[in-house]
């Protein structure tokens, strides 16, 4: 039986980008109605090409007598021969429409001749028609096709708003046929054509300035939702997901969906309604020519449809091909002295470029689907321009169509095509934001690290009174659930103690301290600090009442007091100062001097990275920012591993005041921090082997003994196999 798939919503991911618009949609709705105006301002200037073509080959009428002659055509429903001299004889009908209210009382070939007895010449007759308030003109003379006068009342249609318009319009300009009249009236179609050139230029800036706004605000908040999302995502996540592929969705995909939405509130509402004002004035001008016109629109929808869908494809292996190339790249940088020291500078390039090449080849899938869409939409243009302009011509031969009409008509197909042209790779854009969305969502959707939804008020160990308890820990890793790494671990450690783990790589160690910090839950088994599971406790309670120095001693690009007080807010400077004597770091900190973007900045205040510190000073400050939290329980990791026998000394002395009625567990290969333990507890694959003093282990313990030997570093006049005196 085969399974059917469900269908995918179209554009879903995409759409929901569109909810961090809503804050900023008083920018957005603002840019959207300037669109509008660009619109209409667009459809003016394409229409002013009707006078001037009217200005510029009219022998006989002038702008005002075409105006009139066009509105007199529709009160009476009939159409007039164009550019005629005025005739003192009368009005000759040239056609009356069937729809014509007098159609009855009217025909083909007459002649309007006088209003209730009075003789009226053709353009009079015209202004008098256009100008009539009524909805009946009375006591009209009518001479029929053989000579006979008779008198009627003709019905017009309604005079309208833009009647009005009209009217005002013809009294503006000049009414003399000669030069210099006609140079005036083009001068005047010309100034209105400049203003309504720079009134869309200012919607139009309007309209993009406002939109990109918008967006721009609308992707800060995206940016920002994602970086906290992420970094609130358990640690279970972040040890299998790449960084390279989390740092290519912040620096490649949020980019693409930035165009898409750009694109969407610019050219896919802007453009349309260019087009619509266009295809509007077409369809006054003549609706066949309109229909010869937009004959290729399902061809084209076709068209974009199909170049949709390759780049909406092509840009999720192009995305997630970034992100393996950002993660390769990432880490050869951050190896660097391992890959120059094995000599693989070559070789690791023709990594890189392999993968470099999967991405071209959907880049330029992409790039071909965009390069082809305006070409295939033009193609398809030159067969609607053909067939517009060999239909509209041979209506022009038979006199149904004014030559000046054609010519304008023709103008306003070209501007429907520019906005369709320019719309011709907004579906690929769209796509290409769709599947970029998907990416960015796919980690919004991630559950957070957050404390179970059944626990209705998390419970706050305001203060550590008894002891932490391991009860039947195990452990293993979700990437790896069939290695155990930890297996049924009991352990207790009392207040005030201090506890030493041991043992080799991959015993567990640092494991079983990721457990208590709760990065990792596990699989069976509880962890428990004065009875309480700290499962049952809010992240933020627990983790605030634990210190950690890790083994690799992390420093943020940031300034020396930062880092300090990573995590601690509003700490004096006092406060700072001192946690850095206690560390042992004040010393090398007054002498630090950084230049960063030409401020000067000494001591505290001066700007550090991972690279500008050696292991050991990086070390020390990791101390100082635990030093800092006072916390109830510390965990050192490795917390002396990267410094010199001196930096070890002066710490060591610090730690005996730091650790002094403090829960410290300790993970550690320096003797001296292992001699000063309580208990040592000796793990062996995940299971507590031995727990003791030194003494204790050295006589019952051989593993313990195998690792004295093996495994601890020991200070100059220390030996890690003898007891301690």
């Amino acid at each position: 039986m085969t399974v059917s798939r469900p269908r995918r919503t179209w554009l879903r991911d995409f759409r929901r980008t569109l909810h961090y618009l809503r804050p900023h949609s008083r920018q957005l709705v603002i840019g959207l109605l300037m669109a509008f105006g660009v619109g209409a301002f667009y459809t003016f200037t394409i229409s002013s090409a009707i006078p001037l073509l009217k200005v510029i080959f009219a022998d006989h009428e002038t702008l005002a007598d075409w105006l009139h002659r066009a509105e007199s055509e529709r009160r009476l429903g009939v159409s007039i021969s164009a550019d005629l001299p005025d005739n003192p004889a009368g009005l000759e009908i040239e056609k009356v429409a069937p729809t014509s209210r007098s159609a009855q009382r009217i025909h083909d070939g007459e002649r309007i001749v006088g209003v209730a007895g009075k003789p009226f010449s053709s353009y009079q007759l015209m202004r008098l028609i256009s100008q009539h308030p009524d909805r009946d003109l009375i006591n009209v003379d009518v001479r029929s096709n053989v000579g006979e006068l008779r008198r009627v009342d003709l019905h017009l249609r309604s005079y309208r708003w833009w009647s009005g318009l009209v009217e005002r319009a013809a009294s503006i300009l000049p009414s003399g046929k000669s030069a210099e009249d006609r140079l005036r009236t083009l001068t005047l179609v010309v100034g209105v054509l400049l203003l309504m050139g720079i009134l869309g230029g200012v919607c139009r800036f309007a309209n993009e300035g406002l939109v990109a706004v918008a967006v721009q605000r609308a992707m800060h908040d995206l940016r920002a939702s994602l970086a906290t999302h992420v970094l609130r995502l358990p640690m279970q996540w972040h040890s299998s997901q790449p960084h390279g592929d989390t740092l290519g969705r912040f620096a490649n995909d949020i980019g693409k969906v930035e165009v898409a939405l750009s694109t969407l509130f610019g050219k896919t509402f802007r453009e349309p309604l260019k087009a619509v004002g266009v295809l509007t004035l077409t369809l006054l001008i003549d609706w066949r020519l309109l229909l010869v016109a937009l004959a290729g629109v399902p061809i084209g929808a076709v068209i974009i449809g199909v170049f949709g869908r390759i780049v909406g494809n092509s840009q999720k292996r192009a995305s997630q091909s970034w992100g393996r190339l950002l993660d390769h790249l990432g880490e050869r940088l951050a190896g660097i002295r391992v890959v120059k020291a094995y000599g693989m500078e070559v070789k690791e390039g023709g990594k890189f470029e392999e993968e470099d090449r999967t991405l071209t080849r959907a880049q330029t899938h992409i790039e071909l689907a965009d390069a082809a869409t305006n070409p295939a939409l033009e193609i398809m243009a030159m067969f609607a321009v053909a067939g517009f302009m060999l239909y509209g011509g041979l209506r022009v031969f038979n006199h149904e169509l004014e030559p000046h009409l054609f010519f304008a008509a023709l103008i306003c197909l070209g501007g429907v095509f520019d906005p369709v042209r320019k719309l011709g790779n907004v579906n690929n854009r769209v796509h290409a934001g769709d599947a970029a969305a998907r990416r960015l969502f796919e980690l919004l959707d991630q559950p957070a690290e957050e404390p179970p939804a059944t626990v209705s008020s998390a419970i706050s160990p305001a203060a550590f009174l008894d002891k932490i308890e391991f009860r039947n820990v195990t452990f293993a890793y979700p990437s790896k659930s069939d290695r155990i790494v930890l297996s049924d671990v009991n352990l207790a450690v009392r207040k005030g103690e201090m506890v030493a783990l041991v043992g080799g790589n991959g015993s567990g160690k640092t494991t079983l301290m990721s457990l208590l910090m709760r990065f990792f839950d596990p699989v069976r088994g509880a962890i428990f600090i004065d009875g309480v599971n700290i499962a049952e406790m809010s992240l933020e309670a627990l983790r605030s009442r634990i210190g950690l120095v890790t083994q690799d001693a992390v420093v943020f690009s940031d300034s020396v007091r930062a880092n300090i007080a990573y995590g601690a807010n509003g700490v004096t400077d006092q406060i700072v100062r001192a946690a850095a004597r206690q560390a042992h770091i004040d010393d090398f900190i007054e002498e630090l001097h950084t230049d960063e973007m030409g401020r000067q900045a000494r001591g505290f205040d001066a700007h550090i990275t991972a690279r500008t510190l050696s292991g050991g000073q990086r070390q020390r400050i990791a101390i100082a920012r635990a030093i800092l939290r006072d916390p109830p329980i510390l965990i050192l990791d490795e917390a002396t591993s990267q410094v010199d026998t001196e930096s070890e000394r002066k710490i060591q002395e610090a730690m005996d005041d730091v650790t002094r009625g403090r829960t410290t567990i300790v993970i550690a290969h320096r003797f001296s921090t292992i001699a000063r333990a309580d208990r040592i507890v000796v793990l062996d694959g995940g299971r507590v082997v031995a727990c003791g003093r030194h003494e204790q282990l050295l006589a019952e313990s051989p593993f313990y003994v195998a690792l004295c030997e093996t495994q601890f570093a020991a200070g100059p006049g220390e030996s890690v196999g003898a007891p301690l005196k």
